[in-house]
């Protein structure tokens, strides 16, 4: 696990979110009214921010001025992202990259969506079809020792 940016953010209540590509049309609403309730906790937000919802939640946790940490299925970033640079710089922001592979890829992805899960206090997702890849990381968590909920449900 590669790690740039301020690493103590993996020492506070983490929350993993995730958003299918493909999510039923109430999840932005959803995640938009979740972030918004989010960015008023000390919680930290750690998911992939990569499916459209997901990214439309980052935007609105660094305009609240909220701390997140963003993993890739990728290596990390040579240069930071000209969006995420200010929130890098003033120390709200931590990359972690699981795999060294400077491409994104489905397999990568999946890696990362299972060992985000796997760092998070606890998980939510926002709401997705049942035929969704993320309807099996649901079940696996679903009833174990981290909470784990589906916004709307």
């Amino acid at each position: 696990m590669d790690l740039s940016g301020n690493k103590d953010l993996l020492d506070r209540g983490l929350v993993a979110f995730f958003a299918s590509r493909n999510s039923p049309p109430e999840a932005l609403d959803l995640a938009h009214r979740w972030a918004y309730e989010i960015a008023k906790t000390d919680k930290i937000v750690i998911s992939g921010f990569h499916s459209p919802i997901e990214r439309a939640v980052l935007e609105i946790l660094l305009a609240e001025g909220c701390s997140v940490v963003m993993t890739l299925g990728r290596s990390l970033y040579c240069k930071i992202p000209t969006p995420l640079q200010a929130a890098y710089d003033e120390n709200r922001l931590l990359f972690v990259s699981f795999r060294n592979y400077a491409r994104h890829s489905f397999s990568n992805s999946q890696l990362r969506n299972w060992l985000t899960a796997d760092l998070a206090n606890e998980i939510v997702f926002a709401p997705f079809d049942e035929h969704s890849q993320l309807s099996t990381l649901h079940f696996t968590f679903n009833g174990g020792t981290t909470p784990c909920l589906i916004l709307g449900q």
